[in-house]
């Protein structure tokens, strides 16, 4: 009944054959950004004049040798060959031969694609091979197998693994070359000339030795190649090449789809159309490559995306097109540093929410002394300060967020609670470093106000996103759709104009967070920041709200900011060092912890290397490439209540004894200040003395610096 069934079933023609081939990759536009070809090299030649060329056709005869010496009398099966190959194999302890015959190889490999060794499988291999030879000439059967079969170091057919051991083109093989890559067809990886070279050396002399036993050659012709060392190519071992456009955003998203499409994603063929434009791109590296100029500046990454979580731009490091760097550690999305500043709109935000109007004033006295017990560490309670403990006499909380004023933040947050604000925070999805202890809920400090939290630029991306949204939190998806080697929808993850898949319906899921007139109010907030606060570097001539944050003692710089039409956050900083240290940008006695930028101390938006100037050149061209019209900011209703807290007790001077009066008056760098004219090649300093005691909580963290 088998043999009925198989005997009158259709084969698949070899041209009908899907052979495994690489995924194309393109931006929004149709550009082709790259391939996926993960462990896989194929290239497929025409194999006529391999076999029939007098030069070259030694190629076909050392596999016809090694792997099936009937095969120009069979006609497809070869019981004769399957006895002798048991017999070879019992004898010898180790699989000699194969028992099957080329063309049941390729029937195998090609079209069944079934490594499993039942008998079912091996009548229907049998049958199927007849036919085949029934169909096709036996050199082209010859030639589908050379273009199929695998050679190891992940190259498939017989031009791939030219390129790969001999950095040549299968035309260009030797006898010597080709008659080792024949002998190592039955088991490729035990038998590499790197590992095991007296094992390669004998699969090659065998070979030989057969093709003069079988007439291909007489022996003096083998003699010039029996016992020689097989030399091969140095780093042909995998795939990719070393540059790759937009290579951090290409890994970024090939170790997205294959938790997705397995490895399949390297052999299916596919046309993957992400949200990706290349002109952004280009425009994001120009941006970061024009300011941070020498090999000694520090790390950035930029990630811009459309309020609806399109990715337009993803920046993860400087090494722009490495390949190898961009596998090794991306500074978009697996750099989870603290936040400083740009984390206060969430407190804003959640101050807003809960009824609190912008109206609102609070003393900008420094230091300033929390006496909630919630927010002190070991029973001493919270001293924040702002820069040069400037103080700033009473604002209410427009004025507070335009000068990033840290005292007045830390009473805001006693005010509404840091619960609050950790909701808030998890609600725009902060979930924590995995590295550390994975996704877990925002720890309630009273020091989150001042960015303690570590975070990446990717989430920070999303999150002001969601905030351009309207406070929609959007799923961040670089994909918008799809397709097969025909052009056939295979996916759809976005609304699109494609003719084959946009005539899938797709919904975006964005989350609503808060109100969007809690936004609006947020918006006319930051837009302050960026017209006449700290972040004025990034003043593109139309409405932009935004905020700058510096880390506990320049060591980390963001700006994240958005005009209604797109998100971008720019982050720049030193990446950790071997000795356990991140390197702090800014000027100290001790030259290996402290390194100024250009000569400048780098805070969110105050220096020209900061992160405010690239981000501003960076979207005043992306405004343009995406025909961005100007847009304004909805206006929000003010209906929350106006706070007034009470000034606080003046503080009695101390009397200083002789060494206080030595000591200089420093900010405390852990601290969020707001940013004065940029500093260049100040006189050292030494470091800060004391430090304020962290948020509440665990009561361990120190809240984190904003922008000096």
């Amino acid at each position: 009944m088998l043999f009925l069934t198989y005997a009158f079933a259709n084969i698949p023609l070899p041209r009908e054959v899907p052979l495994a081939s690489a995924a194309e990759v393109y931006d929004t536009n149709g550009n082709l950004i790259g391939i996926f070809s993960g462990e896989q090299r194929r290239f497929l030649i025409n194999t006529d004049e391999l076999i029939n060329k007098k030069a070259t056709k030694h190629i076909g005869e050392a596999v016809v040798a090694s792997e099936d010496r009937t095969f120009y009398q069979h006609n497809g099966i070869s019981v004769r060959g399957m006895a002798r190959a048991a017999w070879a194999d019992l004898t010898s302890g180790e699989i000699q031969q194969g028992g099957s015959t080329i063309t049941q190889q390729y029937i195998k490999q090609a079209v069944l694609e079934d490594p499993g060794r039942t008998v079912e499988r091996k009548l229907k291999e049998a049958i199927l091979a007849v036919k085949l030879e029934r169909r096709y000439s036996k050199d082209q059967i010859l030639g589908f197998y050379l273009n199929t079969v695998y050679f190891g170091r992940g190259s498939y057919g017989i031009e791939a693994a030219a390129r790969t051991y001999f950095d040549k083109s299968a035309q260009d093989l030797d006898l010597g070359e080709a008659s080792f890559l024949a002998g190592i067809i039955p088991s490729p990886e035990s038998y590499q000339p790197q590992g095991n070279q007296e094992a390669a050396r004998a699969r090659r002399d065998r070979v030989l030795t057969q093709m003069v036993e079988q007439g291909y050659i007489d022996q003096a012709t083998a003699d010039k190649w029996l016992g020689k060392r097989i030399k091969i190519v140095k780093g042909g071992d995998p795939t990719t090449g070393k540059e790759q456009p937009a290579a951090y955003f290409m890994e970024w998203l090939r170790r997205d789809l294959q938790r997705e499409f397995g490895n399949e994603l390297y052999t299916g063929g596919y046309k993957i159309h992400t949200t990706l434009d290349m002109e952004m791109q280009q425009a994001a590296e120009d941006a970061i490559a024009s300011t941070l100029t020498t090999p000694e500046d520090p790390q950035a990454a930029l990630v811009s995306m459309t309020p609806n979580g399109a990715v337009r731009a993803f920046v993860g490091g400087r090494d722009f097109d490495n390949v190898k760097k961009a596998r090794g550690f991306n500074y978009a999305s697996d750099n989870y540093r603290q936040a400083g500043s740009s984390y206060k709109p969430f407190t804003l935000l959640t101050a807003i929410e809960n009824g609190v109007s912008l109206q609102s004033s609070f003393s900008g006295a420094s230091p300033y002394t929390i006496d909630d017990p919630q927010c002190a560490t070991d029973g001493e309670l919270w001293q924040p300060s702002n820069y040069a403990f400037a103080s700033y006499g009473y604002m209410d909380l427009m004025s507070a967020t335009a000068s990033s004023v840290n005292t007045i933040y830390a009473q805001l947050i006693v005010e509404i609670g840091p619960q609050n604000v950790a909701d808030l925070l998890g609600g725009f999805g902060f979930d924590g470093n995995p590295s550390k202890k994975g996704k877990q809920p925002t720890t309630p400090n009273c020091s989150l106000v001042l960015g303690t939290q570590d975070v990446t630029p990717l989430q920070m991306a999303r999150a002001y996103a969601g905030l351009a949204n309207g406070g929609a939190l959007p799923d961040i998806t670089p994909v918008a759709y799809v397709e097969n080697s025909n052009g056939e929808c295979v996916k759809v993850y976005r609304p699109n104009s494609s003719k084959a898949c946009g005539k899938e319906k797709v919904r975006m899921k964005s989350t609503q967070v808060v109100d969007e007139n809690s936004v609006n109010l947020l918006n006319e907030a930051l837009q302050s920041v960026v017209t006449s606060g700290s972040g004025t570097a990034a003043n593109i001539g139309r409405p932009v709200a935004g905020k700058t944050g510096t880390t506990q003692n320049f060591r980390d710089a963001w700006f994240a900011g958005y005009t209604p039409q797109l998100a971008t956050v720019v982050w720049e900083g030193y990446p950790l060092q071997k000795s356990g240290v991140v390197p702090e940008m800014r000027y100290c006695t001790d030259t290996d912890l402290c390194r100024p930028v250009q000569g400048y101390e780098v805070s969110g938006g105050g220096a020209p290397v900061s992160p405010a100037p690239m981000w501003g050149a960076f979207m005043a061209q992306a405004m343009e490439i995406g025909g961005y019209p100007v847009e304004y900011f909805e206006d929000g209703i003010d209906s929350g209540t106006v706070i007034s807290t009470p000034p606080p007790p003046p503080e009695k001077p101390e009397k200083k004894n002789k060494d206080d009066k030595e000591k200089k008056e420093e900010p405390d760098k852990d601290e969020e200040e707001p940013d004065p004219e940029p500093t260049k090649n100040p006189t050292p300093s030494p470091e800060p003395s004391t430090t304020p005691p962290g948020g509440g909580g665990n009561g361990r963290k120190k809240p984190s610096g904003d922008d000096p």
